[in-house]
């Protein structure tokens, strides 16, 4: 019997794997099985890896897929629409002349949790093209679910700037106070192999690909809950690389002509959302020590800043579930939330040699 050439039998095996790939993954898709493997401390955030929603990316660690309408019920019970930038909201306008503000941050930022049309940012958008139709106003929205303001500085000093902004919010300080992933922090993560991360992109979208990861990662590290209340370890971004990494941001806008507004991200407080419950949290004491840097750092570059704070601790109804998460506002705490800002930007458009 006449044997056949290697580069036959080399075809035959390739169909052969295929056609297992493509009966497993169509197996998968209709058992439609649990394939998320929650660990939030591997390698940065494990939360953030949703394949279908986050690409892995050299600089950032992660970063939105673009072009993509996100309803899926494991990442969160509300519809997001990213556009072709990787950001939240509709396509940049590239034939706007007017003025154009950047909203730099994380998932606060970003709306996490709340519909387009009650975000802060949708409604300054409203608001300042209500009262300044002549000018022309454009918002992005470039908040990121899990940014640190390592990313962040990273983010603005190699795409956003690009964008030519006029003025810039930029808020972060919770990622940055969260424990550091096998505690190594955010600025001291290695670069992954370029082809390594390419490969992964291209078929973290299968099924069996996110099984076989879970089978891996099951049988060699602990699944766990992260914990608010954390004490010791590495921080992300620990204090004086979170100051040095806001005030890259702002040189980067006075070197550019951009106005830079720090703000100060607001926690639900113990005294409005736990009365009675507590008289101490590590959780707070930790938030009010970024807080604090954001405001001093404001002070010693002698820029515009808003503290939301003082303005949240007047309510007790803006976060909707603050004993899980005190740090997501929702949609009224997003329309206290944008009052202040629309108040300064609007005072920035009148006066802008102020």
């Amino acid at each position: 019997m006449r044997q056949q050439p290697l580069y036959l039998k080399l075809i035959f095996s390739f169909l052969i794997l295929v056609l297992f790939i493509g009966l497993t993954e169509l197996s998968l898709h209709i058992a439609d099985p649990d394939l998320y493997y929650k660990n939030q401390f591997f390698p940065i955030n494990r939360d953030i890896d949703f394949p279908d929603v986050y690409k892995k990316d050299a600089n950032l660690f992660w970063r939105f897929r673009p072009d993509q309408t996100i309803n899926s019920e494991s990442f969160s019970d509300i519809t997001y629409h990213i556009n072709s930038k990787g950001m939240r909201g509709d396509e940049i306008d590239k034939s706007k002349k007017g003025i154009r503000i950047l909203a730099v941050g994380n998932s606060c930022t970003f709306g996490w949790g709340v519909e387009d049309d009650s975000i802060w940012t949708t409604r300054l958008s409203r608001k300042l093209q209500s009262e300044f139709p002549a000018k022309d106003i454009e918002i992005l929205n470039c908040g990121v679910p899990g940014y640190s303001s390592y990313q962040g500085k990273i983010y603005f000093e190699k795409e956003l700037l690009k964008l030519n902004p006029d003025i810039v919010t930029i808020m972060f300080g919770w990622n940055d106070q969260w424990t550091a992933g096998k505690n190594i922090s955010d600025h001291e993560q290695e670069k992954p192999n370029a082809v390594i991360l390419r490969l992964q992109n291209i078929f973290s979208h299968l099924k069996i690909y996110q099984l076989a990861r879970k089978i891996v990662l099951s049988a060699t590290e602990k699944q766990q809950q992260i914990s608010l209340d954390q004490k010791g370890g590495k921080k992300r971004v620990p204090l004086p690389q979170f100051e040095e990494n806001l005030r890259r941001i702002i040189r980067l806008c006075k070197e550019n002509n951009i106005v830079p507004i720090l703000m100060v991200p607001p926690v639900a407080s113990l005294e409005n959302y736990f009365p009675g419950q507590y008289t101490i949290s590590n959780f707070h004491e930790q938030h009010k020590r970024y807080q604090d840097k954001v405001i001093a750092t404001a002070r010693y570059e002698d820029i515009d800043f808003i503290d939301h704070q003082p303005e949240f601790d007047k309510f007790s109804d803006l976060f909707s579930n603050p004993a899980d998460d005190p740090i997501h506002f929702n949609a009224k705490g997003h329309a206290v939330f944008y009052q202040p800002i629309k108040e300064r930007i609007k005072a920035i458009i009148k006066n802008p040699e102020s």
